[in-house]
């Protein structure tokens, strides 16, 4: 996946989601992270992502989009 500002390819950093829980507990895992999207960095420095420390995430429709998921 490219920068949308400088055409620099981003590194993944990480992914994102909602925790969610077993409805019984003898089913293991108890919880786990639902995926939703994932968190990208550009590498360039002088880039004008670095307003959001050069952070983009996608969401499941798969814009990317500036900044942290919160």
């Amino acid at each position: 996946m490219e920068c949308p500002y400088c055409g620099e390819e981003l590194r993944w950093i990480d992914y994102y989601g909602h925790t969610r829980y077993s409805e019984h507990y003898w089913i293991y895992p108890h919880s786990w992270i639902e995926k939703e999207g994932d968190i990208y960095q550009c590498q360039n420095e002088e880039c004008e992502s670095q307003v959001f420390n050069g952070h983009f995430y996608d969401h499941c429709d798969g814009d990317l989009r500036d900044g942290y998921p919160c």
